[in-house]
């Protein structure tokens, strides 16, 4: 079995090291990101201070046991719920085995090891299927038509890369209006239509063999470039290929069209997080609490939905204030964000990204900041109440 699951590994001896390096070439690890580093268990404690928790951290710890736990209590403190520690030790002893799997260590090898006994361990973790890394969905949606829910979603899906510091997937699921080529500059050769019309073939390897390539920070799925046609998505289809790029990337955004249909109902429905974009005006209002209210009673135990207003003070006479939207909704907008006409435009003209074009601009920060909050790095790590290594490390 081959998923994506992200690795850092820090070794103190040269063959952990090597063995670690080749770990990554085994099959089983082929699509996983796996980082090594030096320094060991004290290296990952450093690190991991000031860099996004991956989901399996493994540290070689040569030390005594009274040390070694010290140590991974420090390791708690900052990683994230749910992280996976592998450690590899000196000490041959099943009753230090028993008390690191016993408190949450998710396994512990013996010195030395093989770069097969690595891949096993990390393999053994995701055995269940159900228990297989699976990326953050957070699905975009404007409240009426043309409130630049689309510019939004590529450029929160690129920050949320730049934040996890990998790529992030774009999908750009307004298969009939989808402007996503003209959006990146890029020749669309296979769209998501393409991918959703043969929902039998639909697998990991056909949809990376789709994914295009915009830069270290995201992969996207593209649509338009193609004359307008009437398409029947079933919602199966349409779940199985958000869910393939979910175990894909630890970040995936859905661009979803302005159609209330029940694919997307479902996929609205089922996103970890769902970001409305409304523009400052009744229309825009009106339609945002129907949405929200429809959504309110079945999210399915995810967070509510976010409210972005978009292009504040492009009509400052007949606008809506945000305090509007606030007392009617009850929903405090996550973004508000202001009308830039040169900004906006100059990049949909050249087919950039706002970061690529405005360095530095207000709304660029302002996008940056939402984008780490929704993937989870927008909280500090001191706020964690004391928890101890075990209640973290056991999620």
């Amino acid at each position: 079995m081959s998923f994506r699951v992200t690795i850092d590994a820090f070794a103190l001896s040269p063959g952990v090291e090597a063995a670690l390096a080749a770990a990554g070439r085994e099959r089983a690890l082929q699509h996983s990101r796996l980082g090594v580093h030096a320094g060991g268990l004290p290296g990952a404690i450093v690190h991991l201070a000031h860099n996004p928790t991956p989901q399996v951290v493994i540290v070689e710890e040569n030390d005594d046991d009274r040390t070694m736990l010290g140590r991974l209590e420090q390791l708690a403190e900052v990683c994230d719920p749910g992280t996976r520690v592998i450690v590899i030790g000196s000490l041959n002893d099943i009753g230090l085995y028993r008390t690191l799997l016993g408190h949450g260590v998710s396994e512990y090898l013996v010195a030395p090891v093989t770069p097969g006994q690595i891949a096993g361990a990390v393999s053994a973790l995701f055995a269940d299927p159900a228990a297989a890394p699976r990326g953050k969905v957070t699905a975009l949606w404007s409240a009426r038509g043309g409130a630049g829910a689309s510019t939004i979603a590529r450029n929160l899906a690129w920050h949320m890369g730049k934040a996890l510091g990998e790529q992030a997937i774009y999908l750009d699921l307004d298969m009939t209006f989808g402007a996503s080529d003209l959006a990146f500059n890029l020749e669309a050769r296979q769209s998501a239509a393409e991918v959703l019309a043969q929902p039998e073939r639909l697998d990991s390897v056909l949809l990376d063999r789709f994914l295009v390539v915009h830069d270290d920070y995201l992969r996207l799925l593209p649509s338009g470039g193609a004359a307008p046609r009437s398409l029947d998505i079933q919602t199966e289809a349409a779940e199985q290929l958000v869910d393939l790029a979910a175990r894909m990337a630890p970040a995936v955004v859905l661009d979803l069209p302005h159609v209330w249909a029940p694919w997307t109902e479902a996929l609205l429905r089922a996103a970890d997080e769902v970001v409305v974009v409304a523009r400052p005006d009744l229309a825009s209002l009106r339609d945002c609490k129907l949405l929200l209210e429809s959504l309110a009673s079945n999210r399915n135990g995810n967070a509510p939905a976010r409210l972005v207003i978009n292009g504040l003070d492009l009509c400052r006479k007949t606008q809506l204030t945000v305090k509007d939207f606030h007392d009617t909704l009850a929903v405090a907008p996550a973004l508000v964000l202001p009308w830039d006409s040169v900004l906006f435009g100059e990049a949909g003209n050249n087919g950039q990204l706002l970061a690529e074009l405005g360095k530095g601009h207000k709304i660029v920060g302002q996008l940056e900041s939402l984008a780490a909050t929704l993937v989870g790095r927008g909280q500090a790590r001191k706020d964690r109440g004391g928890k101890t290594l075990w209640s973290w490390l056991k999620g």
